[in-house]
Formats: C-alpha cells, structure tokens, sequence
C-alpha cells in the first residue's frame, strides 16, 4: 500500500511541476497538455528503468527531423509542437545523464 501512495504523490509532483513549467496551469491549448503528460510518463520511465535514456534522445531527434519537414512544407504551428517536444525530450533525458557526467569529473 505505501508503494502505491509513494507512486500516487511522486506522479502527482511530477505532473504538477511540468504542468507550471509548460503550460503556466493554462488547459487551452491542447498540446500544452499533451506535451506536459509526455514528459511526465517520460520522466517516471527514466525514474524507474534509466537504460531507456539513448532511446529518448534518439526519439528526441526522430521529433526534430520531424520539426524540419514540417517547417519546410510551412505548417510552422506543427513544427513548433515537435520541436518543443523534441527539445523537452532532449533536455530531460539529458538531465539524466547529469549523475555519470559528474561522477567522472566531466563537469
């Protein structure tokens, strides 16, 4: 039972701190909140299983490769939600690493 209320708060901090940082506690656009639930299952994903960090950061190429063919085609709205995605991706999964880079004194 303690597991369950531990994972209950640690995913309602979670979600709480990407939804002020995303979004501002705005609900109106709908990729706002599609992006802050993104990065909340990402960063409990990364929590609980840290091999998935190389996976994230080549998904979060794939959503910039994605940004460029949509800003070509001039949907810039489109390109402006990957790209945001792709950078918030990018940004925590590289958090991640952030241990092992101070662990070998590269920082």
């Amino acid at each position: 039972m303690k597991k369950v209320i531990k994972k209950i708060i640690l995913y309602s901090f979670v979600f709480g701190f990407f939804l002020i940082l995303n979004s501002g506690f705005k609900f109106d656009p709908w990729d706002s909140l599609f992006q802050t639930l993104f990065f909340t299952l990402m960063t409990l994903l990364l929590i609980s299983k840290p091999v998935l960090k190389r996976t994230f950061i080549i998904l979060s190429v794939i959503f910039f490769v994605i940004m460029v063919v949509f800003f070509i085609f001039d949907l810039i709205n489109v390109a402006n939600f990957f790209g945001s995605l792709g950078f918030g991706v990018l940004i925590i999964s590289g958090l991640f690493y952030l241990q092992r880079l101070l662990k070998y004194g590269h920082l």
